[in-house]
C-alpha cells in the first residue's frame, strides 16, 4: 500500500477528487460536512491491479496548518490539487513549500473544476516552476466532475507511482488519531512505515512495549509489513499507558532531548527566517523553537535547535521549520541529540572561527552512516574518526596518565571526546604498552625486575588483612612508587592509607557477596574493618566503578 496525501488551497476540491477516486467521504466531522472544508484529516482508499493506494485527506485552510503539516507525516506521494478557474494561490504556494521543505520529491498535479471552466487551463506556469527543483518526479492532470473516467484516473496515478522512489526510513509510526471504541478499547492509528515490526513496538514516551490486540488495514486484519500504509492498532488493556497523537512508535528506542543538531536542506539560508517566532514540525509533532544557532561548512549548513521540551527523533527524520510571524519555511533532516559537552566544544570553535569542512571537524566521531564511502577518515568499527583527533587521543594515553585516572577513563574520555570505553579499548589494541582496566590506564612498565622488588617488598610491610599498616612512602624511589601506581600494583586509598592489587581484589570480592544497594554498616559487618578503613575504601571502589555513592547516609549500590 503506497500513501498519498491531498494538499492545496482551502475549497480547490480536495476532497471533492478524493470522494470521486475513491467513492468514500472523508469529511468525517459535523463541522466539516457543515463548513464544507477539511479541518482534521480524513482517510480512504482505492484498489486497483490488486494495489491498494491509501489516501490521506488533508485541511486546506491555514488555520489548521497543524493538522495539514501531520498529514505529511511519512507518506509517499503528493496528490496537489489546484482549480483551474482560481488557479496557483498563496495558500498553494504555502502547501508547496512546506512540502519541498520536508523533501517530498513525488507530486501527482490535478487541476479540478475543469467543467466550470471558460477557456483553456493556465498550466505553463506550473512547468516552469517545477524547472527550478532538482529531482521532482511529477504528473499533470485535468479532472472534470462530469466527464472523467474514475478507472483512467485510477490507472494514470498507479502507472505513476510505478516510477516514484522512495527514502528508506526508520521503521516507525507517528500517532494521528488516538481514540476508545465501544466494546474494542483503546485504538491508535497512523501511517506506518515500511518494515515496522508490530510485534515489538516500542512507545518511546515511556520506553515500553507496546501490547496490541490486532493491526488493521483497509478495516481489515493486517499485519504485513512490507509496504508504507495507513494502519489501526486496537491495543490491549494491559497497557499501563496508551500513545496520543504526535506520540512516536518504534522497534528500537529512541532517546528524547530539547536540543537537536540538523542539516539544513539550503547551503544558503535567508537569515531572516530566524527572526521571530519558530516552530519545528516532525512526523505528526511540532514544538516552539526557542534558540536556533547556524552552523557553516564548506558544502553544508547545520543548525543546533533548543525546543520547548524534550523529543524523541528518528535519525534522518525530514523537519520542517516554520517562521510563524513571516509565514517562511525551510527544510532539514535530524542528525543526532548532541550532549552539553559536544555543545560547548561546537560553540568555542564557532567563536575561535575554526574553519569547518565536515561533520567530523564538529564532532569528533560519528558513525559511518553519516558519510557515503569516506575514505578520508580512518575507520573503527562502524565509526569514522578524524585522524587528528586519534592523535590528541594517543597523546593523552601517553603523558596524561594522571588526569585520566583521576577522572576516571570512561568520564574523562566521554568528556572530551565523546567516546565510549569500549572504542578506546579498540584503539589501544595493538598498542602495547597501555591497556585499559577498572576504568584506569595501566601503562607496561620496562625496569620490571625493580619495580617487582619495590611491590614485594611494600606489600609485606602493608600486611595481609584489610586493616592495613600505615607505610611511609618516602622511604621509596618516587619514581618507581609512581610506575606501581600507573601499573595499578598498589592504589592510594587516601594521603596516609595505600593498598595493593591484592587488598582490592578482597574488597571486589566482598563487594560481590553484597546485595544490589547495601549501606556503610552492610559493609562494615561484611568486611570486619572500622569505619576508619571503611569510609575510604568504599570512595576507592566508587573511583574505580565497582560501586556509587547513592545518598547522604552512603549507601552504595554494585556497578
Amino acid at each position: 500500500m503506497t500513501v498519498i496525501a491531498t494538499a492545496g488551497h482551502v475549497d480547490h476540491g480536495k476532497s471533492t477528487f478524493v470522494n470521486f477516486l475513491t467513492q468514500q467521504e472523508t469529511d468525517r466531522l459535523p463541522e466539516e460536512k457543515k463548513r464544507g472544508l477539511t479541518i482534521n484529516l480524513g482517510y480512504t482508499y482505492f484498489t486497483i491491479e490488486d494495489k491498494t493506494y491509501s489516501i490521506v485527506d488533508v485541511p486546506g485552510h491555514k488555520d489548521f496548518y497543524k493538522n495539514t503539516i501531520s498529514g505529511f507525516a511519512n507518506v509517499d506521494v503528493i496528490l496537489f490539487v489546484i482549480d483551474s478557474i482560481q488557479n496557483w494561490s498563496e495558500q498553494s504556494e504555502q502547501h508547496f513549500q512546506s512540502l519541498i521543505s520536508l523533501n517530498k520529491k513525488n507530486f501527482i498535479f490535478v487541476f479540478t473544476k475543469i467543467d466550470l471552466l471558460e477557456g483553456e487551463i493556465k498550466k505553463e506556469f506550473l512547468s516552469e516552476k517545477l524547472d527550478n527543483y532538482q529531482d521532482i518526479n511529477y504528473l499533470i492532470l485535468e479532472f472534470n466532475k462530469e466527464t472523467s473516467s474514475r478507472r483512467a484516473f485510477c490507472e494514470s496515478i498507479h502507472n505513476f507511482i510505478k516510477t516514484c522512489k522512495f527514502e528508506e526510513k526508520t521503521p516507525r509510526l507517528w500517532v494521528d488519531r488516538s481514540f476508545t471504541i465501544d466494546g474494542t478499547g483503546k485504538v491508535v492509528t497512523g501511517t506506518a512505515s515500511k518494515d515496522l515490526d508490530y510485534e515489538n513496538i516500542i512507545y518511546n514516551l515511556h520506553n515500553e512495549k507496546l501490547q496490541i490486540k490486532e493491526v488493521q488495514s483497509k478495516n481489515q486484519k493486517n499485519d504485513k509489513n512490507d509496504v508504507t500504509k495507513r494502519v489501526a492498532l486496537s491495543l490491549k488493556k494491559t497497557n499501563k499507558n496508551f500513545p496520543r497523537r504526535g506520540d512516536l512508535l518504534t522497534n528500537e528506542k529512541i532517546n528524547f532531548s530539547n536540543n537537536l543538531f540538523i542539516e539544513l536542506n539550503n547551503r544558503d539560508v535567508d537569515r531572516s527566517i530566524l527572526r521571530g517566532t519558530l516552530r519545528l514540525f516532525f512526523g505528526t509533532n511540532n514544538a516552539h523553537i526557542s534558540k536556533i544557532k547556524l552552523i557553516n561548512s564548506e558544502k553544508e549548513t547545520f543548525a543546533i535547535l533548543s525546543l520547548s521540551k524534550a523529543v524523541p527523533i528518528p535519525i534522518f527524520e525530514n523537519l520542517l521549520i516554520q517562521n510563524i510571524d513571516r509565514d517562511k519555511y525551510i527544510g532539514g533532516k535530524f542528525l543526532l541529540f548532541p550532549d552539553k559537552n559536544q555543545i560547548l566544544k561546537l560553540n568555542k570553535k564557532i567563536k575561535d572561527k575554526i574553519k569547518i569542512n565536515n561533520l567530523l571537524d564538529i564532532f569528533d566521531f560519528l558513525d559511518i552512516k553519516f558519510f557515503k564511502n569516506n575514505k578520508e577518515f580512518k575507520q573503527i568499527e562502524n565509526l569514522y574518526v578524524n585522524e587528528s583527533v586519534l592523535e590528541k587521543i594517543f597523546e593523552d594515553l601517553q603523558n596524561n596518565t594522571d588526569s585520566i585516572n583521576k577522572a576516571g577513563v570512561k568520564d574523562f574520555f566521554q568528556d572530551n571526546y565523546q567516546i565510549s570505553t569500549e572504542i578506546l579499548e579498540q584503539l589501544t589494541n595493538d598498542k602495547e604498552n597501555i591497556t585499559i582496566s577498572n576504568n584506569q590506564v595501566i601503562k607496561k612498565i620496562d625496569n620490571f625486575e625493580a619495580l617487582e622488588n619495590q611491590y614485594i617488598k611494600i606489600k609485606e610491610l602493608l600486611g595481609k588483612t584489610l586493616e592495613v599498616n600505615i607505610i611511609n612512602t618516602k622511604e621509596f624511589d618516587r619514581d618507581e612508587l609512581k610506575d606501581l601506581f600507573l601499573s595499578k600494583k598498589i592504589y592510594r586509598v587516601d594521603s596516609k592509607i595505600i593498598i595493593s592489587d591484592k587488598h582490592l581484589k578482597q574488597l571486589v570480592e566482598i563487594v560481590g557477596f553484597m546485595p544490589d544497594e547495601f549501606s556503610v554498616k552492610d559493609f562494615k559487618d561484611k568486611s570486619n574493618l572500622s569505619r576508619k578503613y571503611a569510609i575510604p575504601y568504599l570512595e576507592l571502589l566508587d573511583k574505580i566503578g565497582v560501586t556509587q555513592k547513592i545518598d547522604k547516609a552512603g549507601s552504595r549500590k554494585k556497578l
